[in-house]
């Protein structure tokens, strides 16, 4: 890289503010840790190069994006004086979009459609133009944060549940449907590398006894020490729904969760307006129903917006290397920077400061365990502490 594209680098991150600045490094450094490990030799330099260029060229895309007057993207090329508004539900082909106090039906593209699943999600901010008697979408616009899912029929596929997102709400019920800890860091890993910041929700606690109640603590005990918030709630009996109004106080967020933990009685209890479709759990199994079909947008007093999700059985991660799995364990970090070799995997190298930070307690092994199976290595001895939540 020659002094004039490193100034125009240097330019670029000065446009952007402290927060982007930030994500952006992050991104470029792991993105360049996961290049080294695939070269050798004299292959690193002109490589390295080619890669930092093209890191240049992305860079400059998103200051495009967040050089607008009024603080969001601006308009692609060609379509100056489309009307812009953010998309609140999502159908096959098409989207409802709210632009100002108008909630408007809008088409998509034939590209946009082809890759529906990745391309819109509900929090996109998008650019419309009149078609007929409504509307189409002529450009989905810069996200500042998207939470995806593998797609369950291609795992290197990924499907985008929410965009432009300030909160990822993790909803666990501590009883009916079972508590399952791994799910949790399956959903944890994904909000890391969203961009947005996580918090978990722990709802249904007015089932518990004293001595089930112990029990749940127990079993959450590793993320309570985590850099989250975690709130124990009850849509029944009131518990937690203070807590949780001012942890979400003008913040956009989603809540994502199993069938059956109560992500739509809580938005319901949060506002009643909201008029979300609620459902009971099945006897038989202790199972959700799938009562909220597709992702909805809804606003709430206190500058509130909240999409809600449609619930999951089974959550899947799209692939990813060591590096950004490990990102998703943030009690990892400490230790991390002490192991031997600066690509550690914390599987199998010698000189592992996070594997000896399990053997001395100071990281959970379940947690631990869960990062060994997402990373497609169960030769793990430490197995056996929450192994059987399979999720």
């Amino acid at each position: 890289m020659d002094k004039r594209q490193r100034r125009r680098l240097g330019d670029l991150l000065a446009k952007l503010d402290d927060g982007e600045r930030t994500r952006l490094t992050k991104r470029a450094a792991k993105l360049r840790q996961a290049a080294l490990r695939t070269m050798t030799g004299d292959a690193r330099r002109p490589e390295m190069e080619d890669f930092l260029l093209r890191l240049l060229d992305e860079q400059e895309e998103a200051a495009a994006g967040f050089a607008a007057p009024d603080g969001g993207a601006a308009p692609a090329p060609g379509i100056d004086g489309s009307r812009r508004g953010t998309v609140i539900g999502v159908t096959a082909g098409a989207c409802i979009v709210q632009s100002g106090d108008d909630s408007l039906d809008a088409v998509l593209p034939a590209d946009l459609t082809r890759r529906q699943q990745s391309g819109l999600a509900v929090g996109d901010e998008v650019l419309l133009e009149p078609l007929g008697e409504g509307h189409r979408v002529t450009a989905v616009l810069p996200r500042r944060s998207l939470l995806t899912r593998a797609d369950p029929h291609d795992a290197r596929r990924a499907r985008a549940i929410a965009a432009n997102i300030d909160v990822v709400l993790v909803m666990v019920a501590a009883k009916a449907p079972p508590l399952h800890p791994r799910l949790i860091d399956r959903y944890l890993v994904a909000v890391e590398r969203s961009g947005a910041r996580a918090a978990l929700a722990v709802n249904k606690v007015d089932l518990l006894t004293d001595a089930e109640r112990g029990e749940v603590l127990d079993l959450l005990q590793p993320y309570l020490g985590l850099p989250i918030p975690v709130v124990f709630c009850s849509v029944t009996t009131g518990e937690g729904i203070e807590d949780l109004r001012g942890l979400l106080a003008g913040a956009t967020c989603v809540f994502v969760g199993q069938s059956g933990v109560g992500k739509s009685s809580l938005l319901n209890a949060l506002h009643e307006d909201a008029a979300a479709k609620t459902g009971a759990v099945r006897a038989g199994d202790g199972r959700g129903r799938h009562i909220t079909s597709a992702s909805s947008l809804y606003e709430l007093p206190g500058g509130v917006r909240v999409i809600d999700t449609p619930g999951v059985r089974r959550f899947s991660l799209d692939a990813a290397d060591a590096v950004r799995l490990a990102d998703g364990f943030a009690e990892f970090a400490p230790f991390a920077a002490r192991c031997r070799y600066r690509d550690c995997t914390h599987a199998h190298e010698p000189g592992c400061a996070v594997k000896a930070a399990v053997d001395d307690g100071a990281i959970a092994h379940s947690r631990y365990t869960s990062y060994r199976k997402l990373l497609g290595d169960d030769d793990d001895p430490r197995q056996g502490d929450g192994a059987e939540n399979t999720v």
